[in-house]
């Protein structure tokens, strides 16, 4: 693993250990949180998405999903 040494600005510093402390973490702590959840959304795809669309997909080959014309859509909402 390669490190750098950061260099944050005093006032990104400022804010990032407030929002920490409401959160009660620490600094690193809440560091190592943002950083897992900006991994979490840089998935390609998603586990979130991925089980989604398998559900759908499952439903489709069970013929459990009933499909609507434009016509039908448009009508129910108003359009």
């Amino acid at each position: 693993m390669i490190r750098k040494e950061l260099h944050l600005d005093e006032a990104i510093i400022s804010v990032l250990e407030a929002e920490a402390k409401r959160q009660n973490r620490s600094l690193k702590n809440y560091l190592e949180f943002l950083a897992i959840e900006q991994a979490k959304k840089l998935e390609v795809p998603s586990k979130e998405y991925t089980d989604m669309m398998d559900g759908l997909l499952n439903k489709f080959d069970n013929n459990e999903i009933e499909f609507s014309s434009i016509e039908e859509v448009m009508s129910r909402n108003g359009i």
